[in-house]
């Protein structure tokens, strides 16, 4: 891909459990890794959403890969234009490592 449609600084942050004391925990995400990424949006599709109906909006990011961007996992999310986006994918297209396109997701439920 080339460099100029990376135009998006994205970040991938990982979920962390914090004890709370009360044996149960909470939730924080923290950044792990910023990058230059390409958003190719698809069309919007609507889903059923505790009796309504709600948008959900799809994309392919694309991100040079890297051994930092390799260690992104489904379970992270990335945070695009300060929207944070779930992982539902991640694949080496050109099988030769050089990007990574990963599938996300806004809108749905985790």
């Amino acid at each position: 891909m080339p460099a100029g449609r990376l135009r998006k600084r994205v970040r991938f942050e990982r979920e962390m459990r914090n004890p709370d004391g009360a044996g149960g925990y909470l939730v924080a995400w923290r950044e792990f890794l910023v990058v230059w990424g390409g958003l190719q949006l698809e069309r919007g599709r609507e889903r059923l959403d505790a009796g309504r109906l709600a948008e959900a909006v799809g994309g392919v990011l694309s991100v040079r890969s890297s051994m930092a961007s390799r260690s992104v996992t489904p379970s992270d999310r990335v945070i695009i234009d300060d929207v944070p986006w779930n992982i539902r994918s991640i694949t080496n297209p050109d099988q030769r490592g050089v990007d990574l396109e990963m599938t996300v997701e806004r809108g749905a439920a985790t």
